[in-house]
């Protein structure tokens, strides 16, 4: 007996498989960059820098040179490590 699919079932199967192959893949550990470049809400930014979140808002009024580390997504507002610590750094 011998079956046939359609290519649109045949598309789900080698997307399935895909899927599976995808979430199979061991975990990769993150470089030092790639930490270094990660993105933190204003919550994570304030609590990496071990300042209130209250600081980061105010800064972002009153500091020109701190504004410009604010970075917007969509609706997101974040900010990247790398950057703070340069900013801290000054």
């Amino acid at each position: 007996m011998q079956v046939t699919l359609s290519e649109e079932d045949a598309r789900l199967i080698a997307k399935y498989v895909a899927d599976e192959l995808i979430a199979r893949q061991p975990v990769q550990m993150a470089t030092t960059k790639e930490l270094r470049a990660r993105r933190l809400n204003i919550g994570k930014a304030a609590a990496y820098m071990n300042i209130s979140r209250e600081t980061i808002n105010r800064w972002r009024k009153n500091k020109p040179e701190f504004k410009v580390l604010e970075h917007i997504d969509g609706t997101s507002t974040y900010f990247l490590a790398n950057e703070l610590d340069e900013y801290l750094n000054q």
